[in-house]
């Protein structure tokens, strides 16, 4: 199968919609959303649309909590019921085939707001890295919110910026998918392994 990711959009409808038509270009067979559509509001009906129509999935990040969980009657008032909706849809995690799909480290809880606004470096010591791969069973664990692209074996960090395509075939591992905000996105290949940086 062949996925589509796409993390942080921040409501860039702009970028989101060449990004989808690349993906549909791609033949992707689902598209998967890694979090954090929402930044300040004014995109959000559109960028929600956009999502909807494409048929994606995915799981909320740190700037959607308030929208996915019992959103308040008064916020709710802001955007169209199709943005609500989809904004609904989302859940705290995802599993497709051997692949897991967070905001976040899969160590932390994506149902707490202070597990989702987590920051405290890269997970580049031996400490972090066996609570990432001692967290889940799948094989790939994907996350969004650092904004780059990072990849991580259980012994190390691997020297990968998202310049060229990688292979995940062998081994396990922790990949950060960096934001759609910057322009680019992924695609992941769950038969081959192969793991496909794209930039706008």
């Amino acid at each position: 199968m062949k996925l589509g990711i796409v993390a942080d959009i921040h409501e860039e409808a702009t970028l989101l919609r060449q990004c989808l038509q690349t993906l549909r270009d791609l033949d992707v067979h689902r598209i998967v959303m890694l979090g954090d559509v929402c930044d300040a509001g004014q995109r959000l009906d559109e960028t929600c649309q956009l999502l909807t129509d494409s048929g994606v999935k995915g799981v909320w990040g740190n700037h959607d909590l308030g929208l996915c969980v019992r959103p308040e009657g008064e916020v709710c008032q802001h955007f169209a019921p199709e943005t609500l909706a989809f904004m609904q849809s989302l859940t705290a995690r995802m599993v497709i085939d051997d692949c897991y799909f967070s905001h976040i480290e899969p160590w932390l809880n994506p149902e707490l707001l202070e597990d989702l606004w987590f920051f405290d470096g890269f997970p580049q010591t031996p400490e972090r890295r066996e609570k990432i791969f001692s967290a889940q069973p799948q094989r790939i664990q994907f996350a969004g919110h650092y904004h780059r692209w990072f990849l991580v074996e259980p012994g190390r960090s691997v020297p990968w910026n998202g310049a060229e395509p990688v292979c995940l075939k062998q081994g396990s591992y922790f990949v950060v998918v960096n934001a759609l905000v910057n322009g680019v996105f992924a695609t992941y290949d769950t038969e081959s392994g192969w793991l496909t940086p794209f930039r706008l």
